[in-house]
Order: C-alpha cells, then structure tokens, then sequence
C-alpha cells in the first residue's frame, strides 16, 4: 500500500466520486416489511386468501373525522368526495365505508369519526409508491384525513429514516472530531479517521444501492449501515493512526506504515472478521428484514476494513510526519496512561475483589431482562406527528380496534362449505373456537347463512300474513255484496240464517282459492327453518339454493368473501388488542381446538403473523447464537493460540452485551427516558431487537477486548511475565481504547435520539454495551480474571521462542 500510494487513493478517489452520486438514492431502492418467508401458518393462510379468496394484497385505511356527526348525511357526503378520486385508480380494487357496508364498526365509538378500507390490486411495495397520491387526492376542505395501514407505515419509515441520518450525522460528526483531536492533539490526525469513516459510509451505500436492485433491501439498512460505516470506520482508523504515531517515533516512514498495518492493521483485520461473524448470524433467519440488515452489515464491516487497511496506508504514506501538523493540544505521553496504571495495580492486588464488586454491578444493570416482554409494533414506532401514526392512534383509541383485525381461520371441509354436510363442519368449528373464551365474535359463512335463512323465514312468514290478511278483507266485501243483495230481495230484511249461510259458503270458497294461491305464490319454508326459532345447516343450505337469496346481492358478496371453493373462512374477533400476548394466547388457543371429522383448518390474520413470527425467530435463534460464538471462539483461539482467553473473550462480551439488553428494557418497556429521547413507550420491547442487537453488538464490543488482548499478547511474548503483560497491555491500550469507545459511543448515541424507535433502542443498546465493555469489562473484569488465570492465560500456545536485547546497544544492532 506504501509503494503504490498514490495509485490506491487514485482508485478509491473514482470510488467516492461514484459513490456520492449513488449513495443518496439507496433509500428508493430499499423496501418496508420483510417478516415473511419462513412459510408459517399465517403466510399459508394470507397466501389462500389472496390466491382464493380474492383479497387485496394491500389496503390502506383512511381515517376522517370533523367534530360532527359521523353518520350524518353531510359528512357522509363529504366522505364519499374525498374517496371518488381513488375509485377511478386502475390499482384500486375496492372501497368500502360506512355507507357501502351499513357495518357499525365503521363509525367510532363517539360517533364522530369514521374510516375506509381501500385495496388495492398491486403488491405492498407498488402501493407504497401510490399513499403520497392518496393523501393528496382524499384531502378535504372540511374533514380531517389520515392514511394508514402498512404501505403508508412502511413509507413513513423510510422518510423518517432518512431525515435520521441526516439528523444523528449533523452531531455525530463534531463530537467525534472533538474527541479525536482531544486523542491526537492534532488537527491532521483527527481528521484522517473522520475521512476514512465518511469514505467507509459512502462506499457502503452505493454498493448496497446496486444491491438492493436485485436483493430486496429493508429501510432499516439505511440507519444501521450508516451507524456501523461511521463507528467503525472511524475506529479502526483510529486505532491504526495511533499506531502510526509510535511507530513514527523510532522509524522512517517507509517502515512505519508497514509495522502499522503488521500490528494495528492485523487486530483490525480479525476484530473486522468478530463483527461480520456476528452480523453473519443475522443470515441464519429467513426473514428479509434480518437478513438484508445481516448482508448490509457484512458489507460495512468489509468496506471499513478495506479501507483501513488500503486507503488508510496510503494517506499515512503521503502524509508521514505531517500527520502531526496543526497541533492544538499539545502533551507528553498518552493521556489518561498514569491513570489506567493506577487502576492495573489495584486490580492486580486485589483481583478477587474486584470481581466480586463488578459482578454485582453487571447484575444490578441486567435486573431488567428477568421482566422483559416481547411484541411486534407496528406505527407505534414512529413518533406522534407521522400521519400514519397518528392514524393508527386515532383507530386504537375510538374504534373497536380489534375488529379490525380479526383471526382468519380458513376451514377445508369434506364438502362444498355452502351444502349442509360443510355448513355443519363450519359451525360445529366454529362453536368449538367459541367455546375458548377467547372471543367477543365469530362471523362464517354459517352465520351468513343463518342470518339469510331467518330473514328469508320472517319474509315468507310476512307474505303469508300478507295474503291471508287480504284473503280475508276480500272475504269480507264478498260476504257484505251477497247479503246486500239479498236484502234488497227480501226488502231490505235478511231472512233467519241467511248470514250466517252465505258467510259460511264465501268463507269456505275463499280458503280454497287462498290455499291454492299461497301454494303457487309463498314457497314453504324448508325443514329446519323457522323465523324465530331453531335453524339447522340443512335448512341453511336449502334456503341458500332458492335462487333469489342465492342471486342476491348481499348474498353473492357474503359468499365471495367467505367461501372459495372448498375452503371456508372463519373471523373470529378476541376483545383482546392484536398487539398483545392475550391475542398470541388466543391464536394458541385457537390452533388447540380439534376440527371436525374431516375437516382441517389453518389460522392466519396479524395476531397469528406476529405470534408465529415470534416463535420462528425465536426457534432459529439458538442456531445463529451457536454459530456466532462458535466461530468466534474459533477466530480467537487462532488469533491468540489460547483456549482460555477465547472463552473469557466470549463470556464477559456477553455480559456487557446483557447489560445493554437491561437498559433496552428499563427505558423502552418501562418507559424510564422517554420524555427525554422522546417517544412514547411501548410496554413491550420489539422481538426483533435482542436478536439484532446481540448480532449486531457482539462484534462490535468484541473489538476493544481484540485490541487490548494484542497488546497483552505482545509483552507476553516479549518476555514480561503474565501480571506485567496485563498491565502493560491495560496502560498502553488506555487512551487509544477509550477514545474509540467513545467515537462509537458519541455515533450511536446520536442515533438513540432519532425519530424511529427501533433505531433509537439499537443506538443506545450498542453505546452502553460499548460503555460497559470499555469501562467495568475492560478496566476491571478483564484483567482481574487475567491475574488469577496467570500463566493458564497463555495455555497451550505459550511463548514465541523470544530474544532479549540490550536495550543500551544502538536501535539498527537492536533491530538486527
């Protein structure tokens, strides 16, 4: 890299030149949701009902409210404006309101709002492109709008993403230069791992901007590439810097920025390769969100280690001793080295102690994770002001929430679902699912059906007391005509009986004609169908073949939305929110009950999505763990050739990594901090986040232990005994260490106060578990077990075969 310098920044120049043109449009190429692929019970059952059943495979919900009344014939006008424009979209597949359904649960509980349901018949990502037309198009001059649902989520998402970096970089940038120049003292060596970190972050997005063209790239890739490009980048040109100083103290510059690269370059090299072990866990999973962060990360990691180990070299050759030009602060020595000196003499004399004292300390900060609840949000992690949270907060507090929402149990029945052999699988499923307690409602194609077969019973019934009420009115003129005209026979008086005569001949003639009548006019009711009372699925299904209930409107769409061939459709509503773990016990529930004697059944709709998306990630889980601990130790043992340190490496990362999941949990479960970084806490932490953050993490904390456990390592093998190397390695490591814990403590700190939550939980869950790994870990833990393993430290690689030197011969003999 020395001897091709100016040809290497040549290179990396067309790089970043390139880069700051694609870079910009990575957040276009990048996609909302990504919790599918791993074919559950839920995928099967959205993939019937959008293959069968004809269900939207997108909606968009739009919320209106004006104060007024919602069911009034002036809002509903209005409403029925702000909508026309979408029914004339060619994507639009329906909508349906209030108006169209006469379905209550349109209107809120106050009676002052309303919402509609739009579908679509494009996919979620083509309708994500359409909600900026939507919102413009259902804007009134009278009624308040919000659009909703997951495509416009998922679009608020990527703009709140992208006004996040912009935002976290805008402080980032400055504090991480302040501190590296309170590091360097200098100006020039402050600004060339500011340099390397920008150049690590641009490179990164363009490429995943060609990626993400044919790899569907999730929007949390945006903030979590650009957090990790920054804090490593920075890092690892921070600590290779800091070697190229010393390094310049007692070698030219040819020889310095190749012992740079032999020494500070090769720790980069496998800290480097810690981070993509534990980002390459995140590939196990079949999601797209987890993998796509999982790709992303991986590219990071090996654009900044590229770049430290390239471009860093080539700038430190051209620059050489200028490296320490516009000096600001100036010092001798390294700060803070008297110190962390102090605090190795404590913990060597008193190693037993110490880790008593931290042990309590790392216990007290994971007290939280024992209470830790697991979820799926959805708007709820956007701030308040996005309109579809805002939307989404309108429809949680005034609407019957849950409704909106039901399980879907999509039932196969031996035969067709609307004869009386699979009218009776389909109620006798659904009086079972019933029979759970879990559910406030239950809606089928039997309950349709029986709600058809009454009204048609009570309209047979009302024709019927129709005729023969004017059977009887026409009885009773013909009756009244006979006898006038016999009275006007006899003048005027009828004679004995005659009444009674005529009445009883009229009366007899008229049930003949009207018993004829109502045979050919009123159908009878068939067997087991009854206005009032019992209705069995055999009389369901003969009224269901009488071709004006089956022709009927209201009947052709009842049966398209719950009937699809053999399949039969079940909605079952829980009183519980769709959200929570009651809704998980639900579906679980659910899943529990048999079905009838040739039936089967699947469970779908968004409470079963998340509950057995949950438990895939959670059952994949332990392989990721067990690959990225494996391969680390495996890493480490070759880095070190030690069993022992490995191990420790491994244990005490995870219990900064621990620490970190503890104060995920009091702040964004509990709700501690949260007028202070400003979201509203969710009562749960997202299950997506201990996964990603430990893949996430792991690595990255991993980092310092690599760095200090060199430098250790390199006084052992230079012949000072095992304390001694501790020591040394705690004291020379001191200053470097700390400021780059730091730098990644400074970068994710400032995504902790961005809009989107599970960007904030990220960034304060890596600072703190950098916070602890290079404070309690690093200055207390590490070399106080350290001390007490003394030479098994070492075992089995032990000691390269070492040369001591007298230090007072001239530095070419001590070099030769």
């Amino acid at each position: 890299m020395y001897r091709f310098r100016w040809v290497v920044l040549a290179v990396w120049g067309v790089v970043l030149v390139a880069g700051v043109f694609f870079a910009p449009q990575l957040g276009g190429q990048l996609k909302g949701g990504g919790f599918d692929g791993a074919n559950s019970e839920a995928e099967q059952v959205q993939e019937i009902m959008t293959e069968e059943f004809g269900v939207s495979p997108a909606t968009l919900t739009i919320v209106f409210e004006d104060g007024g009344e919602a069911r009034s014939e002036g809002f509903r006008r209005e409403e029925a404006e702000a909508l026309e424009p979408l029914r004339e979209l060619e994507e639009t597949s329906y909508v349906a309101t209030y108006e169209s359904t006469d379905d209550e649960r349109f209107i809120s509980e106050d009676g002052g709002k309303s919402y509609a349901v739009v579908g679509f018949n494009v996919s979620i990502d083509e309708t994500q492109d359409l909600v900026d037309d939507v919102r413009e198009s259902v804007r009134s001059d009278t009624l308040t709008t919000y659009v909703t649902g997951a495509p416009a989520v998922y679009l608020d998402i990527q703009n709140a993403s992208n006004e996040d970096i912009r935002d976290a970089e805008k402080y980032a940038f400055p504090l991480a230069i302040l501190i590296l120049i309170i590091a360097f003292g200098t100006l020039v060596a402050a600004g060339v791992p500011v340099l390397i970190g920008g150049a690590s972050v641009i490179t990164t997005l363009s490429i995943l901007y060609f990626l993400a063209g044919v790899y569907d790239m999730s929007v949390f890739v945006l903030t979590i590439s650009t957090m990790l490009g920054l804090g490593l980048g920075i890092d690892y040109a921070l600590f290779a810097v800091s070697r190229f100083r010393e390094e310049l103290e007692d070698y030219s510059v040819s020889e310095a920025v190749p012992r740079t690269v032999a020494t500070a370059g090769r720790s980069i090299f496998f800290s480097g390769l810690a981070v993509l072990i534990g980002l390459s866990g995140l590939l196990f999973f079949p999601y797209m969100f987890m993998r796509s962060i999982g790709v992303a990360g991986a590219m990071v990691v090996f654009v900044s280690v590229t770049a430290a180990l390239t471009l860093l070299p080539a700038i430190l050759g051209v620059l050489g001793h200028r490296v320490n030009s516009l000096a600001i602060i100036r010092r001798r020595g390294s700060p803070g080295v008297s110190f962390f000196g102090r605090v190795a003499e404590i913990v060597m004399r008193r190693p037993v102690v110490v880790i008593l004292v931290v042990g309590t300390l790392l216990a007290a900060l994971m007290f939280p994770v024992f209470h830790m609840k697991l979820a799926i949000p959805e708007a709820s992690i956007l701030p308040e002001e996005y309109e579809s949270r805002a939307g989404d907060d309108v429809l949680r507090e005034d609407f019957d929430y849950a409704s909106l929402t039901p399980l879907e149990i999509v039932a196969t029945t031996s035969s067709d679902p609307t004869s009386a052999e699979g009218l009776r699988e389909v109620e006798e499923l659904s009086s079972r699912i019933g029979e759970t307690g879990e559910f406030t409602g239950i809606e089928s194609v039997y309950s349709i059906g029986e709600e058809a077969a009454r009204e048609y019973a009570a309209g047979v019934e009302d024709a019927r007391a129709e005729a023969e009420a004017e059977a009887e009115r026409q009885t009773d003129e013909a009756v009244e005509t006979q006898l006038d005209e016999l009275r006007s026979q006899f003048g005027g008086e009828l004679p004995p009986g005659a009444e009674e005569e005529v009445r009883a001949e009229v009366e007899a003639r008229a049930d003949e004609e009207l018993e004829a009548a109502l045979a050919e006019e009123i159908p009878e009711l068939p067997e087991g169908v009854s206005a009032e009372g019992e209705i069995t699925a055999e009389g369901i299904a003969a009224v269901l073949d009488v071709p004006e209930v089956r022709d009927s409107e209201e009947i052709q769409n009842a049966l398209g939305s719950y009937v699809a061939g053999d399949r039969a459709l079940i909605q079952a509503t829980t009183g519980a929110d769709p959200y929570s773990e009651a809704a998980y016990e639900s579906v679980r529930e659910t899943r529990s009950v048999d079905a009838p004697a040739g039936a089967s059944f699947l469970v779908g709709g968004l409470s079963a999505g998340q509950s057995d998306f949950i438990e895939s990630l959670y059952g994949t889980a332990p392989y990721a763990l067990a690959f990225v601990l494996g391969v680390t130790y495996i890493v480490l043992l070759i880095t070190f050739r030690s069993v022992i340190l490995p191990l420790k490496a491994v244990f005490v990362n995870i219990l900064s990594l621990t620490a970190s999941f503890g104060a995920v949990v009091f702040v964004f479960q509990d709700g501690n901090l949260s007028g202070l970084l400003n979201f509203t806490p969710l009562g749960f932490v997202d299950a997506t986040l201990p996964i990603l953050m430990f893949c996430t993490i792991f690595g990255v904390s991993m980092d310092y232990e690599v760095f200090l456990l060199s430098r250790m390592r390199e006084a052992y093998e230079n012949g000072d005994s095992n304390t001694a190397s501790v020591a040394k390695g705690l004291t020379a490591t001191a200053g470097v260490i700390s400021f780059a814990a730091g730098i990644i403590i400074v970068v994710a700190g400032a995504f902790a106060f961005t809009s989107i939550i599970l960007t904030k939980a990220v960034g304060l869950g890596l600072a703190v578990a950098v916070f602890v790994d290079a404070t309690i870990i690093r200055m207390l833990l590490v070399p106080a077990t350290m001390r007490i393993l003394g030479d098994w430290n070492w075992w089995p690689g032990g000691r390269k075969k070492t040369f001591r030197v007298d230090p007072e011969k001239p530095k070419a003999e001590r070099d030769e």
